[in-house]
């Protein structure tokens, strides 16, 4: 008797089971829409300069000499754009962070602006205060004061959203203004202000300031080097983007960060404390915050607080950078690297082709539209038709489709692993 064997596959369908192809297919389907959305803010943006007489070629070349110092040809330095561009992208990232791990616990923290100005005042108090101290153990500890104070003041939201259900987004606002006033109390003829100056503090000592990237003294690609003000902050971002993505991968609180944002319900059938959760996730939420105001003071190009800090829109930008990069730790890191160059771009574009620099504004407005249209769109797929009431699944129900979702994303990519 002769054994029967089975039908050998055809080496397509192999293809189309291997781990490889369905990681790329993965992979597209998540780039889709943000790739998308990237490609019709830049169609929408060369339309409207193409309606105020410039020349969208000439105008996205300058935008991108400023950005990533290429195709540069109005005199500009292009190691000098560059560093441009990791000096916004720094601040950029850690916010964006501070946003992405509240939207994966559902929650939407919008007063990043705010704990960012918690974090750069607690950060300033210790760079002046503790200043005869080296740097080595400085440095570090302004860095501390500055996750401190933003965790304090976005703990203050995660408290009241746990124990009396006040929405974030009202209490982040109200906390944003406390803030502000907060900073001109402190520098406007307040403690804080510099003796013989007019809102802003005294700058923090030497030990205090991050090293740069390039040495401040001599000449570097024609220009001196103080002219070089990205520092190795870029570093403790990226850094930080690391510990991001390792929370909610790779330990049980992220877990149960990504529960309670997919299903409070769910999340409480599984034996997940929501309130701590909520609790926790604003802590960690507003630490990303006060670091980013840590290295703004320890890391920027002034080293001092200042009144009009106020008025910076990186709290507010960090929203689309999280969206755009889908609030996971290398979507955020890109993103912010393309919102970093449109920034320092768009003032290469004014100066060498006159086209305003707003025109960045109109972008990022325009990348964030197309997602929020995406958010509305599917948020519609799960509302009840009008005059219906909606499903509601029984508790247990809803513990084990979540979970189940969970478990199988969870295999897949220990699958993955092995493979």
């Amino acid at each position: 008797m002769t054994a029967s064997t089975a039908p050998a596959r055809p080496e397509s369908e192999a293809a189309a089971t291997s781990p490889w192809v369905e990681r790329l297919r993965r992979v597209g389907r998540a780039l889709a829409l943000p790739a998308g959305s990237v490609v019709l803010a830049f169609l929408i943006g060369a339309v409207l300069i193409a309606l105020a007489g410039g020349d969208p070629l000439a105008s996205y070349e300058a935008l991108a000499c400023g950005g990533f110092g290429i195709s540069c040809f109005g005199g500009e330095t292009p190691a000098l754009q560059i560093s441009n561009t990791i000096e916004f992208i720094t601040p950029l990232l850690m916010a964006g962070l501070a946003v992405g791990v509240a939207f994966r616990a559902g929650l939407f923290n919008i007063g990043v602006q705010g704990q960012l100005i918690l974090g750069a005042i607690f950060a300033t108090i210790v760079g002046l205060r503790l200043a005869s101290l080296p740097g080595v153990i400085l440095i570090p500890l302004l860095m501390l004061a500055g996750v401190v104070g933003g965790a304090l003041w976005a703990g203050i939201v995660g408290v009241l959203k746990a124990f009396t259900g006040a929405h974030e987004v009202v209490t982040t606002i109200m906390l944003n203004y406390v803030a502000y006033n907060l900073l001109n109390y402190l520098l406007i003829n307040g403690p804080m202000q510099a003796p013989n100056s007019s809102q802003i503090s005294l700058p923090v000592g030497q030990n205090a300031q991050l090293p740069t990237l390039i040495p401040q003294e001599g000449l570097f690609f024609g220009q001196p080097g103080g002219a070089y003000h990205a520092s190795i902050g870029i570093f403790i971002a990226l850094a930080a983007a690391g510990v991001y993505a390792f929370l909610m991968r790779r330990t049980a609180l992220g877990y149960e960060i990504r529960a309670v944002g997919q299903s409070q319900r769910a999340a409480r059938y599984a034996g997940i404390s929501v309130r701590r959760t909520i609790i926790v996730t604003m802590l960690i939420s507003g630490a990303f915050a006060g670091l980013t105001g840590g290295l703004m003071i320890a890391g920027g190009s002034l080293h001092y607080l200042y009144a009009d800090l106020k008025f910076d829109t990186t709290g507010f930008d960090a929203i689309a950078v999280s969206l755009l990069g889908q609030n996971v730790a290398i979507g955020v890191v890109l993103s912010a690297i393309l919102f970093g160059a449109l920034h320092a771009g768009g003032l290469v574009m004014q100066s060498d082709v006159q086209i305003s620099s707003h025109i960045v504004e109109i972008l990022q407005a325009v990348i964030l539209f197309s997602l929020a249209a995406n958010f509305l769109r599917s948020l519609k797929l799960r509302l009840p038709s009008l005059g219906r009431e909606p499903a509601k699944p029984d508790g247990m129900e809803a513990a084990q489709a979540a979970l189940q979702a969970e478990v199988g994303s969870t295999a897949a990519a220990e699958g993955d692993g092995r493979a």
